[in-house]
């Protein structure tokens, strides 16, 4: 079955938010993530992060449906094309992490928006890097880089899986 991000099935949200547990932890009181935005949950950030508050399994579970229906919406603005489920998740795991205005703007969704979706799938592993707001710049694939844990792993895995290899 193919879909589009905007008419995904509220099936495979949750499906896409366990793929997400499985790489996020979930925080129940906001923190600063290694390039210092604030952080609760599993990787909500933005306005309904509140630091200092403490959030319920219920009030997670809300955000994050909320953040990944928005983000789906906005990636479907930005891509309209049908794919399979594994892309799906590969994207929106993707696109969650990195953010949809970077999504949008990146080489893959070009690529996407051209139905070149093998070579897109190549370009995740290019989104490696992380910049501190000082400009410092880490490579997450360098092994023993304890600056961004878990970035390049995610990366590898969203390519597998876009691959259709998980």
């Amino acid at each position: 079955m193919k879909v589009r991000f905007l008419a995904v099935p509220a099936v495979m949200v949750g499906a896409l938010i366990a793929a997400l547990h499985s790489s996020e932890d979930r925080r129940y009181t906001p923190y600063r993530d290694p390039v210092g935005i604030w952080t609760v949950c599993a990787g909500i950030t933005g306005a309904d992060v509140v630091p200092g508050q403490t959030y319920t399994d219920h009030e997670c579970d809300v955000l994050e449906v909320r953040y990944v229906d928005q983000m789906l919406r906005n990636m479907g603005a930005c891509v309209d094309s049908e794919f399979e489920f594994h892309e799906v998740k590969a994207w929106g795991h993707f696109a969650y992490n990195v953010g949809t205005d970077r999504f949008c703007s990146s080489t893959a969704a070009n690529l996407l928006r051209r139905g070149r979706n093998s070579e897109a799938c190549q370009q995740i592993t290019r989104w490696r890097f992380v910049t501190l707001p000082s400009g410092e710049r880490f490579d997450c694939s360098t092994p023993g880089n304890t600056r961004c844990p878990g970035v390049w792993t995610r990366r590898q895995w969203e390519r597998d899986v876009c691959e259709g290899r998980s």
